[in-house]
């Protein structure tokens, strides 16, 4: 061990060295314990927080995209027709879509003997829609609404069903308003084959599914649809391919891409984790400012020694390196307990939901996490650099202090 380390660590932890005060080199010790953790709790607050902010931003990515593929092609006016050419057209034209499957969606309500609510209904194309989202995957009792079944069947949001009161195999009835002769709405019974979670409060408890077939029965549109949905190499370029649709095809139809369709609740989510990012930033600062006194403080302690060390030959660079090198272990052990605590607590907030969150406020009712690593590495080595800053001006000046003041004052 290095002369400059030894001293260091005697300086902080050495509780027996001869001074008039006893007690004062355990009271450095404890003020040193307490800015490292004043440091570790800044951090992991940061990193829990952040962590938190990346789970929502990832779950309602994965639930868009998990409902709606990546991209979703509509009119935006009258029903396509003759989807089958268009489709092929999408497919074979862009080289980044891999698949492509219709459907219909509508604006109804849903009843039963308990309650009703409104819905958007979307009529899937059973042999392509596994291709392009998860909602098959949805299911979470019974089945997936299946063909040639009398009566049709429909498959409800877990949060719908809940509101209805109804379960798989119960019977509920279809409106469609102002789609008869006259402006008279349309009323279909319809049997429940199955209830889907989709991971979101807004599609739980709005969104049911038919087949496309006895959606287009119900609404009179023959072969016609009103939207595809559209699955790309990657999510994170399907922006470029949904430009690239949009200067192709002209008005009524319409690409958008599905970061898009909550454009607003993604910058929301993004503006509020700088924000909070950069309040939590006060904390690792005034735990550095902590440091500053802990440095100034061995300073006032230990400057007999010092000067002692000074006199026999000790150089300014040398004094520097011991109370650098005391910051910087201060800094480091505080970040790396920080690192250490901010992942239990996301494990233990991604195991078990700590804190119950009403989904119908906030879309989900618990604390997604997702731990970005190079966030964390970020985060711990701008903590170790503000933190380790703080230390150069007071280890400067007692690096010049004079020899014979320190004795003197001593």
């Amino acid at each position: 061990m290095s002369l400059v380390l030894k001293i260091a660590k005697r300086f902080v932890f050495d509780s027996h060295t001869k001074r008039s005060d006893e007690n004062s080199s355990g009271f450095v010790s404890f003020i040193a314990s307490i800015s490292i953790l004043g440091l570790s709790l800044g951090v992991t607050a940061l990193l829990v927080v952040t962590s938190v902010m990346n789970g929502f931003e990832h779950q309602l990515a994965s639930t868009l995209t998990a409902f709606h593929g990546h991209i979703l092609f509509f009119s935006r006016s009258e029903p396509i027709g003759n989807p089958e050419k268009l489709q092929a057209e999408i497919q074979n034209g862009f080289k980044d879509i891999v698949a492509v499957s219709p459907y219909i969606f509508g604006e109804v309500m849903v009843s039963s003997s308990h309650g009703v609510a409104g819905s958007v209904v979307e009529g899937i194309d059973l042999p392509t829609v596994s291709k392009v989202s998860q909602i098959t995957s949805k299911v979470i009792s019974g089945r997936i609404p299946e063909l040639k079944k009398n009566p049709p069947e429909i498959g409800l949001g877990d949060e719908l069903a809940r509101k209805l009161a109804v379960q798989v195999g119960d019977t509920v009835l279809l409106t469609v308003p102002f789609a008869g002769s006259g402006d008279t709405p349309l009323v279909y019974k319809l049997k429940v084959s199955g209830i889907l979670k989709y991971g979101m409060f807004d599609y739980d408890s709005k969104y049911t599914v038919m087949v496309i077939e006895d959606l287009q029965r119900i609404l009179s549109l023959d072969k016609k649809i009103n939207a595809f949905k559209i699955l790309t190499k990657d999510s994170s370029t399907s922006l470029k391919t949904t430009t690239a649709l949009n200067e192709r095809f002209s008005y009524p139809l319409r690409a958008k891409d599905w970061s898009s369709l909550n454009r607003n609740l993604f910058y929301a989510i993004r503006l509020e984790k700088v924000v909070i990012s950069i309040i939590l930033l006060s904390i690792i600062l005034v735990a550095s400012f902590n440091i500053i006194s802990t440095i100034m403080m061995i300073v006032h302690d230990k400057s007999p020694q010092v000067s002692m060390l000074k006199a026999m030959g000790w150089n300014q660079k040398q004094t520097f390196a011991v109370f650098l090198l005391i910051g910087a272990s201060l800094s480091v052990l505080g970040t790396f307990l920080g690192l250490i605590f901010g992942r239990l607590i996301c494990g233990l907030v991604a195991w078990k939901s700590i804190i119950d969150l009403p989904a119908d406020i906030y879309m989900f009712n618990r604390l997604p996490v997702e731990i970005r690593p190079i966030e964390w590495v970020l985060i711990s080595v701008g903590t170790i650099l503000i933190a380790l800053s703080s230390t150069l001006i007071p280890s400067r000046q007692v690096s010049k202090q004079d020899s014979i003041e320190g004795l003197r004052n001593g």
